[in-house]
């Protein structure tokens, strides 16, 4: 059903194809050019014919005449009569007749007319007789009539005048004075019979000869338009609907210099421009989304700081009162653990648990210490330290940074890159923070890394060459999906032992803030983790700028 309905769809479409209508108007042209020459030439042979017929009946009319002439002249009316009808006995001799004056048949072949008479209004006599008295000389044409017999048959009759000679006058037989000229009429039909069968054969010929032009210019009609017309429209039809799917690569191959194929280079360039054009808006069209992805990035990645800078600013408020609280108390326990163990060791006679309670105040001791270096750390992270800004080489923080870490490294089985390539070789900085920036990272980068692996530290400049970007990347255990937002918060490690507080990262944020530098990490569960840092050539500075100020971080 869909094979028939697909065949009846290019039928239509092949009927109201502009190659089929171009092949009917031409086909139409040549049968009506071909019929009107034929039905010309044939109404010309027919003429010619007739006018060759009737050339010939005259000259047998005048035969007939002249035969006869010497027994009219003699007045011997049975040989007269005998040779008559003779001549009418042969072929294609309808009958040969005689008229008086009057109109009177004097003698005919058909024995049945003799002594009627002829109206003389009628078709056959009116031309002579029109103006009463016989015409005495008539053209050829005049004096021929074809009319159909009973039977339907042509006959073409020949009227010959005859004439009143002056051997005939003078001659003791004859009645008629000199005076007059027309004795009667010699009429003599013949039949077209055979004409007539010619012209059907003629026709009949003419028709197989027009049906077989007709077939073969058909078949040439056909074959024309098929390849000058339908092919290279079909290839057009065909290229533009490919073009119009969304095709862009399709071109049309024609090798012709006629206007088709000036449509066909036409469209080709237009099809190259379209796919030139298309090319362009895709990568146009790529570019803009890859912007908008990293535009989109960066703002959710700015976003981020902002909150980042808002919860730290309060944190680091609710730090520094804290820590304000709790420096006092712990100064004084300290002090007090010092003063007791000195005071049991000089003071207090020996006894067996002397050891340990000297042993507790020293925990005491070491404890309250700690408890103060963390209060320290929350004063750092909640004020910040003064930032001295200087141009300063960044290989040689670098190289401090690791010096500082040196035993770290020996520890454990890392291997270390170190790729500096920055213009100029100098950035403005605080050279102090920055060193203990990088080893805050370096050492959270070895400490990931146990067992051992490779830790890389590189710095290059940015694409437009106003910054320098620094990466820090180790392959140890990485960081949790689920964690990784919140590692640059104060007081949150992911560290199990006593020594992680959670507030190196968030020092190393603070700092990088001061200097108007951002940094963001990447990092994969179980494969490693990267920091990255931007941090500015030349120093930013800001109409109010307050490192103290927790706000900076």
């Amino acid at each position: 059903m869909k094979s028939f309905l697909k065949n009846k769809k290019h039928l239509i479409n092949f009927f109201h194809s502009l190659s089929f209508k171009l092949f009917i108007i031409l086909l139409l042209i040549v049968i009506i050019s071909f019929r009107l020459y034929s039905s010309i030439s044939s109404n010309l042979q027919e003429k010619i014919l007739e006018d060759t017929v009737r050339a010939s009946a005259y000259r047998v009319s005048d035969v007939v005449k002249e035969s006869l002439y010497r027994l009219m002249l003699k007045n011997e009316r049975d040989a007269l009569y005998s040779t008559i009808q003779l001549l009418g006995n042969e072929p294609g001799m309808e009958r040969i007749c005689i008229y008086n004056k009057k109109g009177e048949i004097k003698f005919s072949t058909k024995e049945n007319e003799m002594g009627h008479s002829v109206d003389m209004k009628a078709e056959a006599c009116y031309t002579c007789h029109v103006a009463g008295e016989p015409i005495q000389s008539l053209p050829m044409k005049k004096k021929t009539r074809i009319y159909r017999a009973e039977d339907g048959r042509r006959v073409m009759g020949m009227i010959n005048p005859i004439r009143n000679a002056q051997a005939c006058s003078n001659a003791a037989c004859h009645v008629h004075p000199q005076s007059q000229t027309i004795l009667g009429v010699l009429d003599v039909q013949m039949s077209l019979n055979e004409l007539d069968q010619a012209r059907l054969r003629a026709k009949v010929f003419a028709s197989s000869v027009f049906i077989g032009f007709v077939l073969l210019t058909l078949i040439l009609v056909a074959f024309a338009v098929y390849y000058l017309i339908y092919r290279p429209v079909h290839s057009l039809r065909v290229g533009t609907a490919s073009l119009a799917s969304g095709k862009l690569e399709t071109r049309i191959k024609m090798q012709r210099r006629d206007e088709l194929g000036m449509l066909a280079r036409s469209f080709n360039n237009m099809a190259a421009n379209l796919e030139s054009a298309n090319t362009e808006l895709k990568s146009w069209s790529n570019q803009l989304e890859k912007r908008v992805e990293e535009k989109t990035t960066e703002l959710e990645r700015i976003h981020h700081e902002m909150l980042q800078v808002e919860k730290m600013a309060s944190l680091g408020k609710m730090a520094a009162s804290v820590a304000h609280e709790l420096n006092n108390p712990l100064a004084g326990i300290v002090t007090y653990a010092k003063l007791l163990k000195i005071k049991m060791q000089n003071f207090l006679p020996e006894i067996p648990e002397k050891d340990k309670i000297i042993s507790e105040l020293e925990l005491i001791r070491s404890e309250s210490m700690r408890c103060g270096n963390i209060v320290r750390n929350l004063l750092t992270f909640a004020r910040g330290k003064t930032t001295h800004f200087r141009e300063y080489v960044l290989e040689d923080i670098v190289e401090d940074a690791f010096k500082i870490i040196h035993h770290h490294l020996e520890l454990a089985p890392i291997e270390v890159s170190i790729h500096i390539e920055i213009q100029p070789k100098t950035i403005v900085c605080d050279p102090d923070q920055l060193v203990q920036s990088f080893v805050a990272l370096l050492i959270n980068a070895i400490e990931a890394m146990p067992g051992g692996g490779r830790l890389e530290f590189t710095a290059q400049n940015s694409e437009n060459e106003e910054w320098v970007v620094i990466k820090i990347r180790d392959t140890g255990i990485g960081i949790p999906e689920d964690v990784k937002d919140k590692v640059l918060e104060p007081f949150f490690t992911t560290k199990t032992d006593k020594d992680g507080v959670g507030l190196g990262l968030a020092v190393v944020y603070g700092i990088i803030q001061r200097h108007k530098g951002k940094m963001w990490l990447e990092s994969k569960d179980k494969e490693g983790t990267t920091v990255f840092i931007e941090l500015p050539l030349k120093h930013i500075k800001t109409e109010e700028e307050e490192p103290d100020n927790p706000q900076h971080f």
